[in-house]
């Protein structure tokens, strides 16, 4: 193991000690599961990152699918196929799309 000498105010010293014997471990041990628990908080920091991120493009994607279900087909064969009110809504769903 490598050694770190590391030059801090008497009052953060005495914190740190004070930590360590409530812990019932060394300085270092202590300053070394500070440091992990930084570590682990950044990875779990960019998990929920890239999981909104995953999210938000999973609804990018269906968007742009829901998108193209009508493609190369008009809206008019609809018609007589469904009910005007189902018509309707699928026209203003298509539309909603094209904008």
């Amino acid at each position: 193991m490598r050694t770190i000498t590391l030059k801090v105010k008497d009052e953060f010293f005495d914190q740190i000690n004070q930590m360590a014997l409530d812990a019932k471990m060394s300085k270092s041990a202590l300053i070394r599961k500070g440091i992990e628990e930084i570590r682990r908080q950044k990875i779990i920091q960019a998990m929920q990152k890239s999981a909104i991120e995953t999210r938000g493009l999973d609804e990018e994607l269906k968007r742009d699918f829901d998108s193209t279900l009508m493609d190369g087909l008009e809206e008019e064969p609809l018609k007589g196929w469904v009910s005007n009110d189902i018509y309707q809504q699928a026209v203003n769903y298509i539309k909603s799309f094209k904008k």
